[in-house]
């Protein structure tokens, strides 16, 4: 079967008088390409080949129908991760079919609440130590290491060069292989704790009751849910299916 345009599928749904933001999930279904340079930007869609930057992708293809896409609800999905509309659980994941749908938790739980664990820790640290906040380094209670030394590995693994912090463009990529190492390195429990420290601040920051999900774009979805993908080490290549 021929691979379907996931542009023109969303012009076309458009024409027809689909809602945008679900004509837009329904071609981030099709859509096929990890990153590209698009007017002269890198725009990495699949973060370390699992995990799917859901939000950029379809801020990627909104940005081709400006004219049907209200820029008030384009801003509040960018900036906010609000979508515009109720999709339902079920709708949600089959308009990205199961791959994407994967590759989508991957993001959502390695980079939004794996930097929310951060936080967290940040957070519960300087409390407990409110005459000495320079001494908490939160990035050490969570990984075992300080946020250079973990700067100094992830280039090496990476291949980047010796110099400086890691450019906007890589954080993500960062905060994964972050999310990747704590997996690896400790123990259930400890991953388990940690995790719904992320979920908790995440659901207090975006004003969610403790038996909400703290996910906006899946807002039926079990707050303490974790993609089954990202409990074993290592995942399938999820590039293969783009």
């Amino acid at each position: 079967m021929a691979a379907i345009d996931p542009l023109r599928r969303f012009d076309a749904e458009l024409e027809a008088g689909s809602h945008w933001y679900l004509a837009a999930l329904r071609a981030c279904g099709e859509w096929r390409l990890a990153d590209e340079v698009h007017q002269g930007r890198r725009l990495t869609y699949l973060v370390a080949g699992e995990a799917l930057d859901l939000v950029l992708l379809i801020d990627r293809i909104a940005s081709t129908r400006r004219d049907a896409v209200p820029r008030v609800e384009r801003d509040e999905l960018r900036f906010h991760g609000r979508p515009p509309v109720f999709v339902p659980g079920d709708t949600f994941a089959s308009a990205l079919g199961e791959a994407r749908y994967t590759a989508y938790l991957n993001h959502f739980y390695g980079v939004d609440v794996e930097e929310a664990v951060v936080h967290a820790v940040e957070l519960e640290a300087g409390k407990a130590h409110l005459l000495d906040r320079g001494a908490v380094d939160a990035y050490f209670m969570v990984y075992g290491k300080t946020l250079q030394e973990l700067l100094a590995t992830y280039r090496a693994a990476r291949g980047l060069r010796e110099a400086g912090g890691v450019r906007w463009v890589d954080w993500k990529d960062f905060t994964y292989w972050c999310f990747r190492l704590r997996l690896r390195t400790q123990v259930p429990a400890r991953i388990a704790s940690d995790t719904r420290k992320g979920i908790a601040l995440l659901q207090r920051l975006r004003g969610v009751g403790p038996d909400e999900s703290p996910d906006p774009r899946r807002p039926g979805a079990a707050p303490q849910e974790m993609p089954e993908a990202a409990a074993d080490v290592p995942i399938v290549d999820l590039r293969r299916h783009f």
